[in-house]
Parts: structure tokens; sequence; C-alpha cells
């Protein structure tokens, strides 16, 4: 395979190491969906969004445009926490095209040029290299500028991402053990946090301080003991001592129902595919049995047809929340080769049959209706991004596809 990327080793490692343990077989592995239908709509709904994005600005979630009820794109700045999805999505379609230049040759009508697009887009990230006001820094430049750098090897790129960890040091409190989320609270610390620590992770790895990876794995043991409840659900936001690193407080909210019997979706879905990729990284088998026992607490919970309602003990009248449905399939896809046995089977099952569903017609979009690739995600619920696409559900989801891809 000529793919390069993290994603490439997501999926042509991922599926070589599901073989190996007997998880998938050649006649087992057929994908309940067409991935290249999947892929050809992504790269035509990116390319109406580059065409249209004339400022170098960055997709967070459709609304209403005009009359016609035609959902459009409301795009932020680089500071956004959202900003890195876009040009993570601008790389996924290069490098695939790469692979498969046969899909952009037959479903497109000239050849487009992905890496430029991907390129003009991270650039425009670069000065979140220095801002240590936000953990949110991991989603906004790993995604852009490590999977960069994972394809090109562009070293300006690689300067860029040790600089970012070093930023997000910066909001490491040693006696809470933990980097800090948000301004207010005490020292707050919310689940979402496990996603950032791959930029940690990585740096460790690729030349930045080594104890990046001694901040990651005591974050996320933290999170292990304090967010993750005796069942496998999360708690959204644990409060902090920052003196003494006691806890102060723990609820559902602000993003969840604040109910001592709620859990919000995503958060729910950041706490599986957080602790997956903590055991990527470390072969802890403690982060590996979070994974699991989060997981199943999901799959224990999910409505039948994968995709959860925003907060898992809403009112089943309200929105549900495609982006945590794509979170989690390609948290599972990944997590079934660590596993192994029936159970990696299960979850691998569990993942396809989740692409399956978002790809079918209750949850794909219509070009006609919506700039997006996933309908009905839910960013806030009832203030922001409701019941709309959202651009980090697109770039999970599109994530998955391609786990399942190379090498298929």
């Amino acid at each position: 395979l000529r793919a390069n990327n993290m994603m490439a080793w997501k999926g042509c490692i991922l599926l070589v190491t599901l073989f190996c343990l007997g998880v998938v077989s050649a006649r087992s592995f057929d994908l309940p969906y067409d991935p290249k239908a999947i892929l050809a709509l992504a790269a035509s709904q990116l390319q109406r969004e580059i065409a249209a994005n004339k400022n170098n600005t960055y997709p967070t979630c459709t609304s209403p445009s005009g009359n016609d009820g035609m959902m459009t794109w409301t795009n932020t700045g680089a500071s956004s926490w959202t900003s890195g999805f876009y040009p993570g999505l601008l790389w996924a379609m290069y490098n695939y095209s790469i692979y498969d230049p046969s899909l952009f040759k037959n479903k497109l009508d000239v050849d487009f040029d992905w890496k430029t697009a991907a390129q003009n887009s991270t650039k425009g990230i670069t000065s979140q290299e220095n801002n240590t006001g936000t953990h949110d820094v991991g989603f906004m430049v790993f995604y852009s500028f490590g999977h960069g750098y994972e394809i090109t090897k562009d070293p300006d790129y690689l300067k860029v991402i040790l600089k970012t960890a070093e930023s997000l040091a910066t909001r490491f409190n040693p006696i809470v053990g933990c980097i800090r989320s948000w301004p207010g609270y005490h020292f707050p610390v919310i689940v979402d946090n496990m996603l950032n620590l791959e930029l940690l992770f990585w740096a460790a790895e690729a030349g930045g301080n080594k104890t990046f990876y001694d901040m990651a794995v005591s974050h996320a043991d933290k999170t292990r003991i304090n967010h993750i409840r005796k069942a496998g659900n999360t708690w959204h936001l644990v409060d902090y001592d920052p003196d003494t690193g006691a806890i102060l407080s723990v609820c559902n909210c602000p993003q969840g129902l604040n109910q001592v019997n709620a859990t919000w979706g995503r958060g729910q879905a950041w706490a599986v595919y957080g602790f997956t990729i903590a055991y990527r990284y470390t072969k802890l088998s403690r982060f590996l049995d979070t994974a699991i026992l989060t997981a199943d607490w999901w799959l224990d919970n999910i409505p039948a047809d994968y995709v959860p309602y925003w907060d898992f003990a809403a009112p089943h009248n309200q929105a549900r929340d495609t982006s945590a449905a794509a979170v989690v399939a390609s948290a599972l896809v990944e997590l079934a080769g660590y596993v192994g046995g029936s159970k990696g089977a299960a979850y691998l099952k569990a993942g396809l049959a989740t692409i399956a569903s978002l790809a079918g017609p209750d949850y794909i979009a219509s070009p006609a209706k919506t700039e997006g690739i996933l309908l009905h995600g839910t960013g806030t619920w009832p203030t922001s991004c409701v019941d709309v696409s959202i651009i980090y559900g697109d770039y999970y989801f599109i994530e998955a596809v391609l786990k399942t891809v190379w090498g298929a």
C-alpha cells in the first residue's frame, strides 16, 4: 500500500493485526457499506467547501442559509477548538487519492489538488503553536500538522507540532496530575481532554521532551480513576483543588444532562477512543481495560441503530448525535485489533455496523440539502450546533471508513 500517514497505520497495520489475531478473515471481512461511495461523497462535499472558502477559515457546523433550507457551513478562525478537523479531512482525501486515484478519476470531473488545499488550510493554524490558553491544541494542531507531517515529512510541520506540545504541557499541574481543560471553576478537567493526549504521546516519540509521555500517562490515570464510573460510563467534568489535588466536585455537566443518572453521549465516546489511543502508545493494560469497560457500557446502552441521543438519559424526542457514533466507530475498529478473539470480533462487528448505520439514509447527507457529510450531529444541547452536520463528526466518520479500507 502506498498510504503512509497515521490513518495508514491505523488501517494497514490494524487490519494485519486483526487477521493475525483471528478477529477477521478474508471471507468474514465483508463491509456492510460501500466505502468508495462514502469517500466520493466526502470528496465532492469537501470540494464545495474549498471552492467557497476564500478566507481560509474553518467549518464547524452547518446552519440554514437563505429561503431554500440549504444547510451551509458556519466557519470560524484558527483558534476554534474545531479548526484542525477540516485540514485533517483534506489530508485524508489527499492520502487516499494517492492510494486509490481511480476513485477521484472516475467520480470527479477533473483531478483535484488535495495536497495544496490541505497545505493552505494547515498553514492557517500555525499561530496556534503558541496557544497556552486551551487544552484543545491537540485537536487543532495534531489533526492538521500531524497528519500533514506523516504524509510529507515536512520538517517545518514537525517544529510546529513539538512547539505545540510544549504549549500544551504548560497546562499540566503535577499536584493534580492533569492538564487543565478550561478557565473558571478551580482546576477543571473534562473527559474530552483524553483525545488531546495523543499530541503529547506522539511528540515524546518524535524528539520532544520525554516528560510529555509522563504527563499524558498521569492525566490518563487520573481520568481513569476519577471520570470513569464503576459501571463504565463517564462524568463529563471533575473539578480539582489545584493546591492539594483533592476532588472538589464531579458532574455530567455542562454538556450533558446535569443528573447523576445521565451520561453525555460524546463524553462517553471521548473516553472509549481516548483510552484506546492511550493503550496504542503505552501498551499499559490498565488503559486497555478502561477502553474495554467504557466500550462495553456504550454497546450495552446504545440504541438499536448505534447512534446515541445527545445524552443517554435524554428524552427520545430530543436530538441524536452522529458525531459521538463516528468517534466510537473509529475506536471500536481499532480496539478490536488490541483485544482479539471473540470479543475483538464483536467490537469489529459493532464498529462496522455503526459505520453502516451512519452511511444509511437516516444519517448520510444529501448534497442538495447540506454541505456536510453526516446529518444529525449535536454539539451542545440545546444551544449550539444541534441536529446539524458537524465537522468533527465528518472527520471521525471518514477516519473510521478509511480504517476499514486500507488493505481491504
